[in-house]
């Protein structure tokens, strides 16, 4: 079975802010791999979506996984809707876990 992806509206801000400095340090090029290595680990959720860690202890059914060396994808899993919500991704040891319990709690 094959899950869909879907995005809380502000993540698209989280992988903007990601590729801006990126882009910032290491010139666009980097900065388009980072972006790229981020959308091919959200991607291989579709078919495997239950890996990563559970972080109960947060919120119940939040997994994280590592992307692009240096980033967290926070996300549940919703088995009923074949459905996997992205709550935020985040870089360089940014606070993923305040950002996504925002994010929970707006809806």
């Amino acid at each position: 079975m094959s899950y869909r992806i879907r995005f809380h509206p502000l993540v698209a801000r989280d992988l903007d802010a990601i590729a801006r400095w990126i882009l910032d340090y290491a010139g666009p090029d980097i900065a388009a791999q980072k972006l790229t290595e981020i959308e091919a680990a959200i991607a291989t959720l579709k078919a495997t979506p239950h890996k990563g860690s559970l972080r109960t202890e947060i919120a119940p059914g939040l997994r994280g996984i590592p992307a692009g060396r240096k980033a967290v994808i926070a996300f549940v899993v919703d088995d009923e809707a074949a459905e996997v919500l992205i709550y935020a991704v985040t870089y360089g040891g940014a606070d993923w876990v305040t950002r996504t319990m925002q994010r929970r709690k707006e809806g």
